[in-house]
């Protein structure tokens, strides 16, 4: 019981920090202000959309590698990692500088 508080709590604490970490970055970059609605929306949809989408795309190759050319398991875990790592990385730059 006290575990699954503690990660709510935990959990809420990271998104708050995100959505701040997010409007200093912006704000660095000279973009324009928006409210803290419209960046929480913009983080919570990369958190949970977009960060999915790359991970279900990553573990796709992962396995197409793997059994569709024979890869080594462990040369196919690490290039869908590495690719979706970029990929997660290029798609934050990009909302950064929306």
């Amino acid at each position: 019981m006290w575990s699954i508080l503690a990660d709510l709590v935990v959990g809420i604490f990271d998104f708050v920090l995100d959505v701040l970490l997010f409007r200093g970055l912006r704000r660095k970059h000279g973009q324009r202000n928006r409210s803290m609605t419209e960046d929480s929306f913009e983080v919570a949809r990369f958190d949970f959309v977009t960060l999915t989408f790359i991970a279900l795309v990553s573990v796709g190759l992962m396995l197409i590698l793997a059994l569709g050319f024979d890869v080594p398991a462990g040369w196919s875990v690490g290039i869908g990692i590495t690719v979706g790592a970029i990929w997660g990385l290029w798609r934050y730059a990009q909302l950064v500088r929306e």
